[in-house]
């Protein structure tokens, strides 16, 4: 009995299972109509209640220290931590109406995330994710940098013909990132020229500007960021690659050397044999 009670709070299927249903129960408090639905959160209560059980059992078979060692155990408990305060509102009659109550609510969903250690291979993705983020800290800052010192270009271009776009360096920084996606990069200078009313150089001009900033900052910018964060996320792929490319080519190496010593032997063999008539015949006569 004990042994079934620690299978229910610690197999992963289970608990991956549990992870879906109320995953599905959070899907339907969202709905305005049944967001103080009893039946419905009280069974978010009773997940929670198992996901705190599945937590004390875990700590009293592996140790605090040990438990609290994992990345992913510790990720589960701030979760369940997080979220007790929420349940707790939700029997609350007259309940206050604070901006903080809304914050424990919307906590209860980061639960759902508890189903991202289940992933396959999800140690070796979190792993490739830290190493591209590492590699790519310095190219993210330069980028950023770049980005920056285009948007107070923008916000000194642009300021007075549009400022809801580029009236203060915020603005401004958000727009020319919006640009740097390349998506619906072309309708921040129609609206500038539209705006302004714009002749036909300014409108030259103005359109040449951001083509500019797309080619520079959304092609070659955001290109090499991606380049660079991917070549690191599949290193470990390319390192295993390699090493089994250099296994084989050793065993190849190998393989050619028996074989020509080998030849080596018999071609020594043949000379003998043809050697040999020629000394009896030289005897015999």
């Amino acid at each position: 009995m004990k042994k079934a009670l620690q299978r229910l709070f610690t197999e992963d299927r289970i608990v991956a299972f549990v992870i879906m249903l109320n995953a599905i129960v959070l899907f339907i408090l969202s709905y305005e109509q049944y967001i103080h639905n009893r039946l419905l959160s009280t069974l978010d209560a009773i997940f929670l209640f198992y996901f705190l059980m599945e937590a004390i059992i875990k700590i009293r078979l592996m140790g605090w220290r040990k438990y609290i060692s994992s990345g992913w155990n510790k990720f589960d408990f701030a979760i369940v931590i997080l979220s007790l305060p929420s349940v707790i509102l939700l029997f609350m009659e007259n309940m206050p109406d604070f901006a903080v109550i809304f914050v424990f609510r919307i906590v209860r969903v980061l639960r759902f995330f508890k189903f991202i250690k289940f992933i396959p291979n999800i140690d070796e993705l979190v792993a490739g994710i830290r190493r591209a983020l590492k590699a790519s800290v310095f190219v993210l800052l330069a980028f950023f940098v770049y980005c920056f010192i285009v948007s107070l270009i923008s916000c000194r271009l642009f300021q007075h013909i549009s400022p809801e776009m580029f009236g203060d360096p915020i603005r401004s920084l958000y727009n020319v990132f919006k640009v740097f996606t390349i998506e619906g990069w072309f309708e921040v200078p129609e609206a500038i020229i539209a705006q302004a009313e714009m002749n036909e150089v300014n409108s030259f001009f103005t359109i040449g500007y951001f083509i500019l900033i797309v080619i520079s900052g959304g092609i070659f910018g955001l290109s090499i960021v991606n380049a660079i964060f991917v070549e690191e996320m599949v290193r470990d792929n390319n390192d295993d690659l390699i090493v089994k490319i250099e296994a084989m080519d050793e065993k190849m190496n190998h393989i050619m050397k028996m074989l020509a010593n080998q030849n080596g032997q018999a071609s020594n063999g043949q000379t003998e044999h043809e050697e040999r008539p020629l000394d009896s015949e030289q005897e015999l006569s």
